[in-house]
């Protein structure tokens, strides 16, 4: 009897958990890493959010930690959200530099970055140091979506424009790459420039 009532509650368990995940996984803009919705960019204007990318990402990208102005073209950047994440992300930028240029860290197709965990990273690393790199990432990521939802909120845009938002920033940065970085093509694949 204990046996039936145990596998009955991991079945419930199990069932709840796959209904969450597959409630989940419609609102994502990326499911995985293997499939990429495409941008909606409908709900705002294009050349002014690719416009804002570039300026940004150009500024962090160079270690400034604030921007000349705060409003580009018809794009609203004055809150303190946005402020405080262009800031810690300028800040960060040469540790992010240093990652980068390792090889052990990729943008992703979907705006973030992340580690590449190989067997090579474990051995060139100690744990120490796979530790500090991991809260880099984490630190930056968090940074990243601070700006994207602050772009959102601030020029009330719909939610549905946040893929757009974030591919803007993805290919701001993808530009701005140097040499031998890495980056995830939109096809999911990680090369480097």
């Amino acid at each position: 009897m204990k046996r039936w009532a145990f596998s009955n509650i991991f079945y419930a368990l199990f069932i709840l958990v796959l209904m969450h995940i597959l409630l989940l996984v419609p609102s994502c803009g990326t499911i995985g890493s293997f499939v990429r919705l495409a941008p909606d960019y409908s709900a705002l204007p294009e050349d002014d959010i690719i416009n804002v990318a570039k300026v940004i990402e150009s500024a962090v990208w160079n270690g400034k930690t604030e921007l000349e102005v705060y409003k580009v073209g018809s794009i609203n950047l004055d809150t303190p959200q946005i402020r405080q994440a262009i800031k810690t992300r300028g800040l960060r930028s040469q540790l992010v530099k240093e990652l980068l240029n390792s090889g052990f860290i990729y943008e992703q197709n979907g705006g973030l970055i992340a580690i590449l965990r190989t067997s090579e990273y474990k051995k060139k690393t100690t744990r120490h140091q796979r530790d500090k790199n991991a809260l880099i990432v984490m630190s930056e990521n968090n940074d990243r979506w601070a700006l994207y939802e602050g772009i959102l909120k601030a020029n009330n845009y719909p939610s549905k424009s946040l893929s757009a938002i974030k591919d803007a920033f993805y290919k701001a940065r993808v530009e701005i790459l140097e040499p031998g970085q890495k980056y995830q093509t939109v096809d999911g694949d990680i090369v480097s420039k």
